[in-house]
């Protein structure tokens, strides 16, 4: 919903006033803002002056002059509080958010980060954090990653999606790791034909997010790969050549179930036609009477202590 509400000159003025110089100048030195020094009122007034010919036009487009004015925003209300970026709170970026027109305050934070974001490694305590307060604040990314680096005080940059990532692919309790059955890949490939290529709808409703988005994309093109790198195709159309490579897999998939299957089936007629149980060795305290399997042909072991 497009905000009514006027640029605050004022407001924005008496941020700067009786500004702490020593803490100006560290604020300004640790952190990505577009100012070397405390911009002079004039300069303050000239940014204002250029946002307001601007407020109607290119609306959800971060122009230049909005960049401006979000560093002074972001500076200024630092200044006011003595706090860094990062210990901002959702409160306050609404507050910063305010001033805009178009942008909520999760668009205003994460285009004052999107400069300053660094790539790093999680940390245990990071991933400690992450766990809880995706217990306390289920979902709510942005707000879970600004308290997660107040907590963690981390030199870089986390945002909301970061944090979901970080959830999703590594720290949901829901995930399993095992390598994939032939079951499960032959499910992926019909669902994916039936569905389109929407990774989250599958994990979700396919597979109860046990297996993530990342986890059953990248397994769906490892096999179309794997596929198309064993085929040749004359001059057909790429639709043309997706369909046969599906096509191909999903039977490849079904016969090696179905001989599988045979299999289980043929195992189970010798027993029964034996009158003979699987067990595991490790349970077994004594071995009389027992046969094994080999070379398809059930055997008796003659073991003796």
């Amino acid at each position: 919903m497009q905000k009514k509400t006027l640029l605050n000159r004022q407001l924005i003025l008496e941020w700067f006033d009786q500004t702490d110089e020593a803490f100006a100048d560290k604020l300004l030195k640790d952190n990505q803002f577009s100012f070397s020094k405390l911009p002079r009122r004039e300069e303050i007034l000239s940014i204002l002056s250029s946002v307001e010919k601007a407020y109607n036009s290119k609306r959800g487009a971060w122009t230049p002059c909005q960049d401006k004015f979000l560093n002074i925003a972001v500076l200024g209300l630092c200044l006011k509080h003595q706090q860094n970026p990062i210990e901002l709170t959702s409160q306050q970026w609404n507050e910063i958010s305010n001033l805009f027109r178009f942008h909520n305050w999760k668009a205003c934070r994460n285009r004052w980060l999107e400069e300053s974001r660094k790539k790093a490694c999680w940390t245990p305590l990071e991933d400690k954090v992450l766990k809880q307060l995706q217990q306390f604040k289920p979902n709510k990314w942005c707000e879970i990653a600004i308290d997660l680096m107040r907590i963690c005080k981390t030199p870089y940059i986390r945002q909301g999606k970061s944090c979901r990532d970080r959830w999703v692919n590594k720290l949901d309790p829901n995930i399993i790791n095992n390598p994939w059955t032939k079951e499960e890949e032959l499910l992926l490939f019909r669902e994916t034909e039936l569905r389109g290529k929407k990774w989250a709808e599958i994990s979700s409703q396919v597979f109860q997010s046990q297996r993530t988005e990342n986890n059953i994309k990248n397994r769906y093109y490892n096999i179309f790969k794997q596929a198309e790198s064993q085929h040749t195709f004359g001059k057909i159309t790429k639709e043309q050549k997706n369909k046969i490579l599906i096509n191909s897999i999903i039977k490849q998939f079904e016969g090696a179930i179905n001989y599988h299957k045979k299999q289980e089936e043929t195992v189970e007629q010798e027993l029964n036609k034996y009158q003979l149980h699987l067990f595991d060795f490790n349970e077994l305290d004594d071995y009389e009477g027992i046969a094994i399997l080999s070379k398809k042909k059930f055997v008796k072991l003659n073991y003796q202590n």
